[in-house]
């Protein structure tokens, strides 16, 4: 199997649309080839989603870097951007629950999110390295 089921949440949009143009590069209908004989029903992108050739749920069908658990600076002037940023992050993210659940390493950051805090952080005046506890190279089911 080339994706990992356990990988894919509930709530993934499958998708079934054999006449888009972008079918063979969309992990949504690629995944959806491989559903697990015992899935039978679920989430799915109708086929009006495709407008003019573009479908505002295309996920690419490649490996994207995946990332969790923030590591917070040593340095305690530099502890103090992320505190100070920290509301925004908090919002920027989805509340503190979503907040924790990234920083503690319980939820993984599509790189697109990794951005969004890299932005944050250079905003509020952060200019070291940012990274995380822990990578993963995957399928963007996030």
């Amino acid at each position: 199997m080339k994706y990992d089921p356990t990988w894919i949440p509930k709530s993934w949009k499958y998708c079934f649309n054999h006449e888009c143009p972008l079918h063979d590069e969309c992990l949504r209908f690629q995944s959806a080839l491989e559903l697990p004989a015992n899935k039978v029903w679920g989430n799915a992108v109708f086929p009006t989603a495709l407008v003019d050739g573009e479908c505002r749920f295309f996920r690419r069908n490649e490996k994207v870097l995946l990332a969790t658990g923030f590591v917070l600076p040593d340095n305690p002037v530099m502890s103090a951007v992320f505190v100070k940023m920290r509301r925004k992050l908090t919002k920027y993210l989805g509340g503190n629950g979503t907040y924790y659940l990234y920083r503690n390493g319980e939820k993984w950051l599509r790189p697109k999110h990794q951005l969004g805090i890299e932005k944050i952080l250079r905003q509020g005046g952060y200019e070291g390295e940012i990274s995380y506890a822990q990578y993963r190279e995957d399928y963007d089911f996030l």
